[in-house]
């Protein structure tokens, strides 16, 4: 499926509320300036957001820092982007007109390219230009320094599996600059993320129809793709996916998580839907792999990229705008925005749904409770919690008869 065609979707309407856990705001933090189409955001150190649009344009807030030689149409354009550090951006794009994938470095100051990587799409005609879909997307930087990024089969479907052709597969750039192919048979790989504590790549790929994909890929893996995906029948020497979408969700940008926010313990991942316009939540690998929860569930359109800054804030872009996902208050047990005695009413109804469970959980059950419910910030909701929430509301009570 197509991820993204900038003149079709910027006539998506945005509702103003969307469908979100209890106690989960959205806010809007910024506009993409008129006629651009945001494919990827990032955020730096000093919390200062960077975003690339499909034309070829890398900003850092309202000011564009470089433009890239490429041209959008389809899949192609200026795919995405990750930051080297403070000073450096590395940016994923297909040239005009779509004969080759570029992997250039960025310095963020001059704005100067330095290419490190030029990957022809069609090996047995170098110049002449691949179809506009399935080019892939966002580069990601592992903590060594090495650079991945993944590039779609084009629509060719076959040349995904074949070593030789450089379409449908992962690619990896080590810190000395050298480029090795690391996984190969994927159909639309749209962004990935380093998990280091597995020393796995952590990778959406997009299926036909439904059957979409999540894969934590070592070196060398082939995943399946064209003879297998999805819940298909696996084949001999496939890696079968770790998860699979039931429905067509069209996975794409990936945050790792690092335990910055108190709400997402580390490891877990976050990935946006550009179909289902839901953003999901990864809380743990470990396998099997459960349900994602759905933290954005519709009504902020078609969500292209999602990342976490060092201090746990949750940005995410849906092309037209950039958005901060805001978590419940500790001790909100009902949602409403505020610590009060109605909180610990709600918290006394969610602990008839067990005592403890886990925080994450807090929306199921009899009771639909907020996350805000696991008062003392130790991942489960219990009777600790009460007392947690007591002494809160009791502060808040003393605060306000001064």
């Amino acid at each position: 499926m197509m991820l993204f065609r900038p003149v079709i979707l910027l006539l998506v309407a945005l509702s103003a509320e969307g469908a979100l856990l209890p106690g989960f705001r959205v806010e809007k933090v910024a506009s993409l300036p008129a006629g651009k189409y945001a494919t990827s955001i990032a955020v730096d150190s000093n919390g200062t957001l960077y975003f690339t649009t499909t034309d070829g344009d890398l900003y850092r807030g309202a000011e564009r820092v470089a433009h890239l030689p490429t041209f959008a149409d389809g899949n192609s354009g200026l795919l995405g982007m990750a930051l080297v550090d403070e000073e450096t951006a590395v940016v994923h794009y297909t040239n005009a007109p779509i004969t080759r994938h570029v992997i250039s470095t960025v310095d963020l100051t001059t704005g100067q390219e330095t290419v490190l990587h030029e990957l022809v799409a069609d090996i047995s005609m170098p110049d002449r230009p691949a179809p506009t879909e399935h080019h892939g997307g966002n580069p990601t930087v592992a903590p060594d320094g090495s650079v991945y990024f993944g590039i779609g089969d084009f629509g060719g479907g076959v040349i995904a599996m074949d070593p030789k052709w450089n379409a449908g597969k992962i690619w990896r750039i080590a810190p000395d600059g050298t480029l090795e192919q690391f996984a190969r048979g994927l159909r639309n790989p749209y962004d990935m993320a380093w998990d280091p504590d597995t020393q796995r790549l952590f990778v959406t790929d997009n299926g036909a129809l439904a059957g979409d994909e999540v894969h934590l890929i070592t070196k060398g893996d082939y995943c399946g793709w064209p003879f297998t995906y999805g819940n298909l029948a696996p084949i001999e020497g496939a890696v079968p996916p770790d998860y699979v979408w039931e429905d067509t969700t069209a996975p794409t940008g990936v945050a790792y998580l690092t335990g910055a926010n108190s709400y997402l313990r580390r490891g877990g991942f976050l990935v946006g839907g550009f179909v289902s316009g839901a953003l999901y939540l990864f809380p743990s690998l470990q396998k099997p792999i459960a349900e994602p929860l759905r933290l954005v569930d519709r009504g902020f359109g078609n969500i292209l990229d999602v990342v976490e800054s060092v201090d746990g804030t949750i940005f995410f872009t849906n092309g037209v705008a950039i958005h901060r996902l805001d978590f419940p208050k500790r001790g909100d047990c009902n949602g409403d925005g505020v610590v009060n005695v109605q909180d610990i009413l709600a918290l006394n109804r969610e602990l008839a749904d067990g005592d403890p469970h886990r925080a994450h959980e807090a929306q199921s059950g009899l009771n639909a409770g907020s996350w805000g419910c696991d008062a003392d910030a130790d991942g489960l909701i219990g009777s600790a919690d009460l007392e947690a929430l007591s002494r809160k509301v009791g502060r808040h009570r003393a605060v306000r008869r001064r």
